[in-house]
């Protein structure tokens, strides 16, 4: 019997099945628009020429993405999918350039029917935002608690989430909504007596390739919370261990087609790098703000300097519900340890690679645990490995808000989620601000706009990733980037190269009449070319008139950052 139809008519209709997702799409939608003006969201606000987020070292990673997107949307089809020409002396697989495959394909796709360039990254970030509130009202509601209020503040909770909010800037990453949707799949299957072969072989297919087509580090995550609900069922024997087997076999063997196609592991592709125990997650970083006001100025709970990257400060309307349900989020916890050991084992394997070898109490040094060579190489695989207490974080969240919300705490929860949204404004301030116009450019712009239309070839010397230690060496590769975004704009090829797991290729190409060539330091001009040369740059080739100087001197020291 259908349940609606032993309510009371006037409970039906006060709270119809659809109310709280209505609520959760207007706090994700209205999250997305207390972030994003829309000029942000259509890609045609100023800020998209030379886009700069909060996270440390966006600088470099939204030019790297805008500049791969624009790169691969024009090119022509290659293979592996994502191989575009244009960037470094070889050219380069987005995958490698953070620029969102998922994007970037949409956006071929989109220029090969329209001929036009369409900016999709401001659309995307709004996704990611109204995708986060939907993703957590999901997981709230697998979890028993279904009341429109629980909806309402799981969406809030989700989009003023510190993790999310302080990720602005690394474009792929902030799809973290992929996250808690893994988790409601593994919730949905946990609940099923006799799970469908099909349902959960789709269910994971969907999120993983998903996830790949976005960001490798979601696919961890994602696939981890996928292989651990297929093994739970498995143990609990409401799904035949061959069946499993055969699943996670299949599920294996399209991540590993789908990866190679997309090329990652192709030529110049580096699987291990450097930055294990440094880009971690500090044992306080739940528990507190990743910046803390103090008198004076800001003190950074962040050890080693690269703690931004597992910044996943709760929150403070979390943390209220945590403490004011603490015995029940306990006994929940020890419920699920026995019900669910394979994701709790999930779990602490993120949550240890998260921590890394080097323990931080705030700027307590507490342990620094030695790996083996292989080891080491292994742990550079997940180099950034700090991201991995997401999985820690939403589920919690989710736990304090269907706990509350089973109880009836409707109060609390409003509460907490206007605590949660109201602490939050400081992160989305700072939002706001970058986005407000184009950072300040060490370059000017319009000047070097005119010099590149027309040209061939922008050739730097030395490229960005040869580039030496030196005086203002950091604002010199900050213009190198932007070099290499002026150049996907004008759709311009380059010899220099900014992205994430490659070699670097010192290869300068010769000048010729039709190239510019830029050398980051003053030197001789290489015989039958014009040169301007200036106190930081030389500049040879196709010169506009009446620009020397612009073309040749950067920004103060201070607009580099």
């Amino acid at each position: 019997m259908d349940i609606a139809a032993r309510q009371p008519p006037a409970l039906v209709l006060a709270q119809p099945r659809l109310l709280p997702w209505g609520l959760s799409l207007l706090a994700g939608i209205a999250g997305a628009l207390a972030l994003f003006p829309v000029p942000v969201l259509l890609g045609t606000a100023p800020f998209w020429n030379n886009p700069r987020g909060v996270v440390g070292g966006s600088w470099g990673d939204m030019a790297q993405a805008l500049s791969g997107y624009l790169a691969y949307v024009q090119d022509v089809w290659r293979w592996p999918l994502f191989q575009a020409d244009g960037l470094g002396p070889h050219g380069v697989n987005v995958v490698f350039t953070d620029s969102v495959p998922v994007v970037a394909l949409v956006g071929r796709l989109l220029f090969r029917a329209t001929g036009l360039v369409v900016p999709l990254y401001g659309a995307w970030s709004g996704l990611c935002v109204v995708g986060m509130a939907l993703a957590m009202t999901g997981l709230v509601r697998a979890l028993g608690a279904r009341s429109p209020v629980a909806a309402l503040a799981a969406a809030v909770i989700g989009v003023s989430s510190p993790a999310l909010l302080m990720r602005w800037g690394h474009l792929s990453l902030m799809a973290q909504f992929l996250v808690p949707l893994a988790l409601l799949a593994y919730v949905r299957v946990s609940q099923a007596p006799r799970p469908r072969t099909g349902r959960v072989l789709g269910t994971g297919a969907a999120l993983c390739l998903g996830s790949l087509l976005v960001h490798p580090y979601l696919l961890l995550m994602v696939g981890g919370i996928t292989a651990a609900a297929i093994l739970q069922a498995a143990t609990d024997r409401r799904l035949a261990w061959p069946a499993a087997t055969g699943m996670a076999t299949v599920l294996a063997a399209l991540v590993a087609g789908a990866a190679g196609a997309m090329g990652y592991g192709a030529s110049g592709g580096l699987t291990s790098a450097a930055g294990f125990g440094l880009y971690s997650a500090n044992l306080l970083s739940p528990v507190l703000p990743y910046w803390l006001p103090v008198p004076g100025g800001l003190l950074t709970v962040d050890g080693t300097g690269g703690q931004y990257e597992g910044a996943a400060f709760l929150g403070s309307g979390v943390l209220l519900l945590v403490l004011l349900a603490r015995r029940s989020v306990v006994a929940t916890a020890v419920r699920g340890v026995r019900r669910h050991p394979w994701l709790l084992a999930t779990m602490a394997g993120f949550t240890a690679l998260a921590v890394s070898n080097e323990v931080y109490v705030g700027n307590l040094h507490l342990a620094s645990l030695p790996l083996p060579a292989a080891a080491q190489w292994a742990a550079g695989v997940v180099r950034a490995s700090g991201r991995l207490i997401w999985v820690d974080v939403y589920l919690l969240t989710a736990l304090a808000i269907a706990v509350t919300g089973r109880q009836g705490g409707t109060m609390v929860l409003l509460v907490a989620a206007a605590l949660q949204a109201g602490a939050a404004e400081p992160l989305r301030e700072q939002v706001r601000a970058r986005v407000a116009a184009a950072p300040a450019s060490l370059l000017d712009q319009p000047a070097w706009h005119a010099a590149l239309r027309g040209a061939d070839r922008l050739i730097l010397d030395p490229p960005l990733a040869c580039m030496s230690d030196g005086p203002r060496q950091a604002q010199l590769r900050r213009a190198a980037v932007e070099f290499q975004l002026l150049a996907a704009q004008e759709g311009v090829p380059t010899n220099t190269l900014y992205a994430a797991r490659t070699a670097p290729d010192c290869t300068v190409p010769a000048a010729t009449a039709r190239s510019i060539l830029v050398r980051f330091s003053p030197a001789q001009p290489p015989l039958g070319l014009s040169c301007q040369i200036g106190p930081v740059l030389t500049v040879c080739g196709m010169l506009p008139t009446g620009t020397p100087d612009r073309l040749v001197t950067l920004a103060p020291e201070e607009d580099a950052e």
